[in-house]
């Protein structure tokens, strides 16, 4: 995610999760995973300060967690998806009202005069 957001390459993020490791900064945590590999947390505040990111994404410990902006991305879809479905609709309904009018409202009829 902090590669997206900065546009930097994994390495950089290699590299710098190692030198904030080594100094034991509070603004990198990492995370043991099932797998055994862990997963690299960089804090928000830190990396906009070193790459100066104009959007950022926080998390509730106002860390960058993996996953997160891939989530939103896919939220956000499905909620455009879910708009257009419910713009549709409402067309769709309106249309129906319409033609449902048209049903209710009978001809009138015209009289005829007839000569005799």
């Amino acid at each position: 995610d902090a590669m997206k957001l900065t546009g930097k390459s994994e390495s950089t993020f290699r590299n710098l999760a190692r030198k904030l490791k080594e100094s034991k900064s509070k603004n990198i945590k990492l995370e043991k995973l099932k797998t055994g590999h862990e997963k690299i947390l960089f804090k928000v505040s830190y990396i906009n300060s070193q790459f100066l990111i104009s959007k950022t994404v926080e998390s509730k410990n106002n860390f960058i967690d993996s996953g997160l902006l891939k989530t939103v991305e896919i939220l956000e879809r499905q909620l455009l998806a879910k708009d257009e479905q419910i713009s549709n609709l409402t067309q769709l309904l309106a249309l129906e009202k319409q033609e449902k009018q048209i049903l209710l409202e009978t001809p009138k009829k015209k009289k005829r005069w007839f000569w005799v």
